[in-house]
């Protein structure tokens, strides 16, 4: 028989053994990994590439005044004014994720710091709302309620905020359709919280003229379907996958008045085409040019890298201020500069401002009559 001693001295061994291999397995995958990142430095700074400069860049400076206040950041800080000053009072301090301005542009409603927030533009309004998170986490903390970091909407009147309840667990995809889904509504003067209805498997939804509520849900052929609950009973509303749907056909009532805020996508691919903004590509000389209402503003000579050509044009993020006539543009990857530009389009003047700085706008159903009601909900046209 062997003794005690031997034994725990092969297991001791054999231990000691094993985590020599995951120690030497650890260098060898250490050791490639910084190869690899090695390989792609090399490439990138060996590899002939041209960057896309803004052609003639001539900034000047002026003084840029709004139509009426709006919000703001400048970094981490949250601002509000009729102009970008960088010295007015910070409203709120964090790396604002998300946002949604009120349609009286009161309030906006934040997420920043893990919550969703709502701030005054005067600086005398802060409530949180609520801690909020992601339905794209990977790994998802199962059987964990939270309230969703997307998808919150102002009501017509500014006076109530509703966001997504939910819970992580197993599911297909993401849970965009979440079988845990509630629909919660945020009383915004008295804080006050009230689940409206459950369960919610919905992420598209808007208002009718009373206080009913329409909401697009899949079926089970994987159609969607537009549905409507007015406080008691949930009806279906027009054919499932339906193309357009009539506001005659609604059922809030006769004279149906939807109201829906528009997100930053929907900013940048419906309202600035419909107020002329577009980048216009001329293939033989190999530029692009920033056109508003038909007039050229910025030229771009195009860019290679490591995926092919390109422009360092981008219209994401930006906005127009209110009055329409200063455009601020985020050229933000160009060679020659990376930053935002301002662009005064009554004389073609533009200047830089920080390259953090962000204007948040938020148009909806009444002051841009741009969509159209579908089985997935209300969609921007």
């Amino acid at each position: 028989m062997l003794s005690e001693r031997v034994i725990s001295r092969w297991v001791m061994e054999g231990t000691m053994t094993i985590a020599r291999l995951i120690k030497g397995l650890a260098v060898v995958v250490g050791v490639t990994i910084l190869a690899l990142v090695g390989w792609v430095a090399y490439i990138w700074f060996h590899m002939p590439h041209t960057p896309s400069n803004i052609l003639d860049f001539h900034p000047s400076t002026f003084q840029a005044k709004a139509d009426t206040r709006f919000f703001y950041s400048i970094g981490k800080e949250l601002k509000n004014s009729d102009h970008l000053d960088p010295n007015a009072p910070t409203l709120l301090r964090g790396e604002i994720r998300n946002f949604l301005v009120s349609p009286d542009g009161a309030e906006i409603a934040i997420v920043a710091n893990g919550l969703l927030t709502v701030v005054g533009r005067d600086g005398t309004l802060v409530r949180q709302v609520a801690h909020v998170d992601s339905i794209y986490r990977d790994p998802k903390p199962m059987g964990q309620h939270f309230y969703r970091d997307d998808d919150f909407q102002w009501t017509r009147d500014s006076k109530s905020l509703y966001l997504i309840g939910d819970e992580y667990y197993e599911s297909k995809g993401s849970q965009l359709f979440s079988d845990k889904g509630e629909l919660w509504r945020r009383d915004v003067e008295t804080g006050s919280m009230q689940r409206v209805l459950s369960p919610f498997p919905a992420y598209n939804y808007f208002f009718g003229r009373s206080s009913g509520i329409y909401f697009s849900v899949p079926t089970k052929s994987g159609d969607l379907q537009l549905k409507y609950f007015d406080g008691k009973v949930i009806r279906d509303v027009g054919a499932s996958n339906a193309y357009q749907i009539p506001t005659s056909e609604l059922l809030g009532g006769v004279v149906e008045s939807p109201f829906f805020s528009f997100s930053i996508i929907d900013y940048q691919n419906v309202v600035l085409p419909a107020e002329g903004v577009a980048l216009v590509d001329d293939q033989p000389d190999r530029i692009q040019r920033l056109a508003i209402r038909g007039k050229p503003y910025l030229t771009f000579t195009q860019g290679e890298g490591l995926k092919g050509t390109y422009y360092c044009s981008e219209t994401l993020r930006s906005v127009f201020l209110p009055g329409d006539r200063y455009f601020l543009f985020n050229a933000s990857y160009c060679g020659n500069y990376s930053g935002q530009l301002l662009i005064d389009t009554e004389d073609g003047q533009y200047e830089r401002l920080p390259s953090d700085a962000r204007v948040y706008l938020t148009v909806n159903t009444d002051s841009d009559p741009h969509y159209r009601i579908t089985g997935g909900g209300i969609l921007a046209k």
